[in-house]
């Protein structure tokens, strides 16, 4: 729910389960009131809830087991700049715990990936 806070700047509070509905339902809480569920979250949100979800699992398994390599290719196509910012400081937060692997074909998030990452990235572009 944290994950997912961020990752929509705040647009959803938090995730919360409707255990009474029949099967129970995932619906994200906004202003601490209305609460949407996943079919009446936007494209580019329900990737974000995605994204969330799987660092969630991960966050699990790396507590458990042997961290491995988290390959993403391009995770962001649905996300605005803003919240392509808040995936890439998300994954920043995941590499203290495993290797990122982040391939994209959006150059533009180049200068951001160096912002947020530092030296620690390691950034190689592919000619045409």
């Amino acid at each position: 729910g944290e994950v997912f806070a961020k990752l929509t700047l705040g647009s959803f509070e938090k995730l919360i389960v409707d255990f009474e509905a029949r099967p129970p339902l995932l619906e994200g809480l906004r202003a601490g009131v209305k609460t949407v569920g996943i079919n009446g979250m936007s494209e580019g949100t329900r990737d974000q809830l995605y994204l969330a979800l799987r660092f969630a699992a991960l966050e699990m398994h790396i507590s458990q087991a042997r961290a491995l390599p988290f390959i993403a290719d391009d995770l962001f196509v649905n996300y605005d700049d803003l919240r392509a910012r808040a995936g890439l400081e998300a994954l920043a937060q995941l590499s203290e715990s495993t290797q990122v692997i982040f391939l994209s074909h959006h150059p533009h998030l180049v200068p951001v990936v160096r912002e947020i990452f530092g030296d620690d990235a390691d950034i190689v572009m592919l000619g045409e």
